[in-house]
């Protein structure tokens, strides 16, 4: 019997038409999906279906359902936010991979007419979108004014002016291949998304590129989406992308870990922000420097709950990472807090639940949001409201009541008295 008593997955979305985002709020522009990056992500579905699901696997899931998906066991939730329809587009072929068309998807009616589902026996997998509207777990870092401030210190620090000066050169020089765009390294996510699309995209933009170029915008792009999507403490605002995200994961651990509960696998379809995080949040990058960067498209991180070997019972967390399907390394063991080795539950829940945000009110608070704001002030004009039509109506009674009888002495009408009846008379009766 495998070890792996589940596993979370962690996914980058796969590549997609150029993405704009606001360098100073992160608010994101439009994008679609393109054929390249539904097929990478069609492909890493295969590989983790090879890696988790096919049995003689090291990795193999104990006791999953290998043929055909239970969906009791199988849990997705994908992004609907920024990049969400890429997101939702790159979950599907994921999924498609996963769970591959399968001929014993099929039913035996009461007349004994077999019908198999569409495409050969597709398996419809269901899956959670995230809207940040509803739920921020997946997507934490627009509209939070907090984080709007840590990326202006960002911009305003030492380390970020001293790059600044190094890159001028080079900023200087690529302003003719980035039509119009800001050149600067404020603005160096937008540059760097733009001269890589086109790059993969439009051959004659290709043809014209000088092959440094796009080098040097990936690894100042790195170091600013590094700067931005972290900080020096696990609680700290940089990291609220990953904050956000560990409630969902610890909440997987923990049924994965509980014996009753079915579930064995959940996949998250999401973007690369919370990958930085997290990956400072766990201190992995301490020893994994080149984890401080942005994770390419269908990059994956999947977290494996294993039970111990014998005497020691507990259960561990491993951490496996690819940086994206044609990573070349494979699947890479990633240590936590500086272990060896597989990390004890405990150990890690112990040490990072502190810093997960577990609600959308919890989240509002440490962003000192305007719609939490804006929630929190209706609740408490509702409650106004509602206190003084109560009092309206009741003094509304008083004053009616105060008429009527004005009205009945005024017309000499007496209400009837009720006369007592004493014991004795009460006797008789």
């Amino acid at each position: 019997m495998s070890s792996v008593l589940g596993v979370v997955v962690l996914a980058r979305n796969g590549d997609r038409k150029a993405f704009h985002q606001d360098p100073k709020t992160y608010a994101p522009g439009h994008t679609d999906s393109t054929p390249l990056g539904v097929s990478d992500l069609h492909l890493l579905g295969t590989q983790l279906r090879s890696t988790y699901l096919t049995p003689g696997s090291a990795s193999f899931i104990s006791s999953i359902s290998s043929n055909l998906a239970n969906t009791q066991e199988v849990k997705v939730l994908a992004k609907a936010g920024g990049e969400g329809a890429v997101v939702f587009d790159s979950a599907i072929a994921l999924l498609q991979g996963l769970f591959p068309p399968n001929p014993y998807n099929k039913i035996t009616l009461a007349n004994s007419t077999v019908v198999m589902a569409p495409l050969g026996g597709y398996q419809y997998v269901p899956m959670e979108t995230v809207e940040p509207g509803n739920d921020r777990s997946l997507e934490s870092w627009t509209d939070c004014p907090a984080f709007q401030k840590h990326i202006k210190a960002f911009h305003e620090s030492d380390a970020f002016k001293a790059k600044a000066k190094e890159a001028a050169p080079f900023f200087h020089d690529v302003k003719d291949f980035v039509f119009g765009r800001p050149a600067t390294l404020e603005n160096i996510w937008n540059i760097y998304d733009f001269m890589n699309t086109q790059l993969i995209y439009n051959q004659t933009y290709a043809y014209r590129l000088p092959p440094t170029y796009i080098n040097q915008a990936r690894a100042l792009a790195d170091f600013h989406e590094d700067g931005v999507f972290s900080g020096k403490h696990a609680n700290d605002i940089g990291n609220i992308a990953g904050r956000t995200l560990l409630h969902p994961i610890l909440s997987a651990v923990e049924r994965v870990a509980f014996n009753d509960d079915p579930l064995k696998l959940m996949v998250v379809q999401t973007t690369y922000q919370p990958f930085i995080s997290l990956f400072h949040q766990t201190e992995m990058v301490h020893e994994y420097p080149e984890l401080a960067a942005i994770p390419n498209f269908g990059a994956v991180l999947a977290i494996e709950l294993r039970r111990g070997a014998p005497p020691d019972s507990r259960d561990f967390l491993r951490f496996k990472f690819r940086n994206g399907t044609d990573d070349a390394d494979g699947w890479q063991t990633l240590h936590a807090f500086n272990h060896r080795g597989d990390i004890p539950v405990t150990e890690f829940v112990y040490r990072i639940e502190g810093s997960a945000i577990t609600s959308n009110k919890q989240w509002g608070q440490v962003c000192g949001a305007p719609e939490f704001r804006a929630s929190a002030m209706n609740a408490a004009s509702k409650g106004s409201i509602l206190f003084s039509v109560a009092a309206l109506l009741l003094l509304a009674m008083l004053v009616v009541a105060r008429m009527f009888l004005r009205v009945r002495r005024a017309s000499g009408t007496r209400t009837p008295e009720v006369e007592e009846v004493s014991p004795v008379e009460k006797a008789r009766v």
